[in-house]
């Protein structure tokens, strides 16, 4: 992709993230009690075990993750609290689901913001607003996460000048921040009792390429996932998965629903990925919006509206 597309598609994703009239509200004193009866601030050490016993269908963790601070924000779902914790470089806000909604284990829900880290940063993110609400009344653990280099999912860490537009020579080809996320799925296991069932994926623009270019070719056959990708995607970097994908039992559930803009310049690259995956067998649902530019829709709100479809289709 060349600096030019990239350039206008940095800009016009800032422009996109505009700020919410409801106020998110940061605080680094005693975590708020949204309802669910339980301490986020509890202590669980950020400690990373990738061999978490999955025990009967579940994860079995307990103790959560240490908040560094907590805040709270205006949703749907009223005014709930949110634990800002750190695993390793990678920095997230955690918002528990409603205490007693729903016995047992939980569901898992993460989303990966777009270049720029607007809807993860600014003094209104979109990421709590938008989905917050719906994760809390859907026995959900819902984590946003914050790229290590603080702008961008798809560019290598190490590149922390997130001002002007990044070249695609600054891919994390690699898969440093594919392995990052892996280590804060795994904490997260640890730390709460979290279904073995596919955990909720959520992207936006750069965030949707990490997880269709890096993540699932390395580590999607042991993480089954349901994908909303708003406004991006890409097929594997390396042209292939490290795994066999041709076997249904290790795709098992995944499925992949894009959104995007019929004026979007990175339309090329996103129906390539949508054909890649096709070829693979995964489903593919993409929900194309006449008109519009890159991300110049409701794409946060978009990924709650995926899950949700996901989550209660018969």
């Amino acid at each position: 992709m060349s600096r030019f597309v990239r350039a206008a598609i940095v800009a016009l994703g800032l422009s996109a993230c505009s700020d919410d009239p409801d106020e998110v509200t940061p605080d680094s004193g005693t975590f708020v009690d949204a309802g669910t009866n339980a301490d986020a601030g509890a202590d669980a050490g950020t400690d990373v075990d990738a061999g978490v016993d999955a025990g009967a269908g579940s994860s079995q963790g307990s103790g959560k993750l240490g908040c560094t601070s907590t805040g709270s924000v205006k949703t749907d779902a009223g005014t709930l609290s949110y634990c800002v914790a750190k695993v390793g470089d990678t920095e997230m806000k955690i918002i528990e689901p409603q205490g007693g909604i729903a016995p047992g284990p939980m569901k898992l829900a993460i989303y990966l913001h777009g270049d720029g880290a607007l809807t993860y940063t600014g003094s209104n993110p979109r990421a709590l607003l938008d989905i917050g609400g719906w994760t809390y009344g859907h026995n959900t653990l819902y984590v946003a996460a914050l790229a290590p280099n603080k702008c961008a999912w798809w560019t290598d860490p190490a590149r922390t000048d997130c001002k002007g537009d990044a070249p695609v020579e600054a891919r994390d080809l690699e898969g440093k921040n594919a392995a990052a996320l892996v280590a804060v799925i795994e904490a997260l296991r640890k730390g709460w009792d979290i279904q073995d069932g596919p955990i909720l994926f959520g992207g936006s623009s750069g965030g949707s390429i990490q997880l269709t270019a890096s993540f699932l070719p390395r580590y999607g056959d042991r993480y089954p996932g349901i994908y909303a990708l708003s406004c991006g995607g890409e097929q594997p970097w390396t042209g292939k998965m490290d795994w066999d994908a041709t076997q249904a039992s290790l795709r098992g559930p995944t499925k992949f629903f894009f959104t995007y803009g019929d004026l979007d310049p990175l339309l090329p690259d996103i129906r390539t990925a949508e054909d890649f995956l096709k070829g693979l067998q995964f489903p593919v649902d993409d929900n194309v919006i006449a008109g519009a530019a890159h991300c110049a829709f409701d794409q946060v709100g978009r990924v709650a509206e995926v899950w949700n479809q996901a989550t209660t289709a018969p």
